[in-house]
């Protein structure tokens, strides 16, 4: 991308396409017009709210990698091997592990592994809107990724894990303090994911076995589970991955709109006020998950549409064990353009409970200062360990 305005960490990231009008909206009224290119999911809450509009603007794809991960996704494409069904990688590094992916396991592992510099770090908000469109500040959160499979100075796949998550809350007041440390193992048939969290009540840190699959997300109001974090989240053994094809849709996309509107103004009583979000056809790998025998998940099926050019979950349905549409969600992805060598999309994502009437947004941006910032680089890894996060820890 060339001829960008300003942006950064420090600044936020102006809306290269601020100048575009909408090539056409997409109503309860005209829906069947574009069918074809509606999720079930957003068929479903046309329907639900006759006032739900979504503004189609020319598509773009922005999505971008170093030259270095290209080559290695080009590598990857002959020498990743899929462990078992699903459960883990080996053979590639510093790639898309499965760029032209034959089964639906191959492609959530895509998502899984998609690119993203060796550090990251954010501060974000989440809220949740009740049936009444009362606002709930769920808080404020500093998280940090560390992505060993995208350190460009390794050679090799690091077999332990391929991503920590180091969580801080800063808000609510009886949450403060509170951390959390994720480690995400490359094969889960060698090791899990494990959580650890520490507790400023306590000043104690233990392990927290529960905080996987459909357990709900406490510090998200319990609106959303734990595999729902950033779409989908760790272990794929319950459901059975079924690769169905690649479509056009419509999604949420470029959607610098959404990072540069106050929270008063995106906030609508049911759903997110349409003028501040920007939709554009791309087309996904759609993914339909069923619930295997014998397992249990609040879910039946689950469906998922990945973007092509990122690898990013861009929407989302989920089916109750009465076959009806549950939850209905959607990320909203802006590219951090101006961090030269450490270009990665937003991780900003909500979901539509429509069972309940309520939604959720997450990791949701109201200051400059708290946007994604990245490096190329790792830091000591010394730094996310249980006994870092508890000597860190205060009351």
């Amino acid at each position: 991308m060339t001829g960008l305005p300003a942006g950064g960490p420090d600044v936020g990231y102006p809306d290269p396409f601020a100048s575009e009008r909408p090539l056409f909206s997409v109503t309860a009224a005209n829906m069947a017009q574009y069918a074809d290119q509606l999720t079930p999911g957003e068929q479903g809450l046309l329907k639900r709210f006759p006032d739900f509009r979504m503004d189609v603007y020319p598509t773009h794809r922005t999505a971008s990698y170093p030259d270095w991960v290209l080559k290695n996704t080009v590598q990857n494409a002959t020498t990743a091997q899929e462990v078992g069904n699903g459960d883990g990688v080996s053979d590639a590094y510093g790639g898309i592990p499965f760029p032209i992916p034959q089964d639906g396991y191959q492609v959530m592992w895509n998502v899984s592994l998609g690119y993203s510099p060796a550090y990251c770090k954010e501060t974000y908000q989440s809220y949740l809107v009740d049936t009444s469109g009362s606002v709930t500040d769920l808080g404020t959160i500093t998280s940090e990724y560390l992505f060993p499979y995208y350190n460009p100075d390794a050679t090799a796949l690091n077999d332990v894990f391929y991503r920590d998550v180091k969580l801080f809350l800063h808000s609510p007041a009886s949450e403060a303090g509170t951390m959390f440390l994720l480690k995400f193992p490359i094969d889960f048939t060698k090791s899990d994911d494990t959580t650890w969290f520490y507790s400023p009540g306590t000043r104690r840190i233990r392990l927290g076995p529960e905080f996987k699959y459909d357990t709900p997300v406490a510090t998200y109001g319990g609106a959303i589970d734990w595999d729902e974090i950033e779409m989908f989240y760790g272990r794929m053994n319950k459901f059975d991955f079924k690769l169905v094809g690649k479509k056009e849709i419509i999604v949420p996309y470029n959607d610098y709109k959404f990072v540069n509107t106050t929270t008063s103004a995106l906030l609508g009583p049911h759903f997110l006020n349409p003028d501040g979000i920007r939709w554009e056809r791309h087309r996904v790998w759609v993914v339909d998950a069923t619930l295997k025998p014998n397992e249990r998940h609040i879910y039946s099926r689950w469906t998922f549409y990945v973007d092509e050019d990122s690898w990013r979950i861009v929407a989302s349905e989920s089916y109750d064990h009465s076959g009806a549409l549950y939850r209905v969600g959607f990320s909203y992805p802006n590219q951090n353009y101006t961090q030269t060598g450490a270009i990665t999309f937003s991780r900003t994502f909500g979901f539509y409970d429509l069972s309940k009437g309520d939604y959720q947004i997450a990791f949701a941006h109201t200051t400059p200062s708290g946007y994604l910032s990245c490096n190329a680089k790792l830091p000591n890894m010394n730094d996310y360990t249980p006994q870092a996060i508890a000597a860190e820890g205060v009351r």
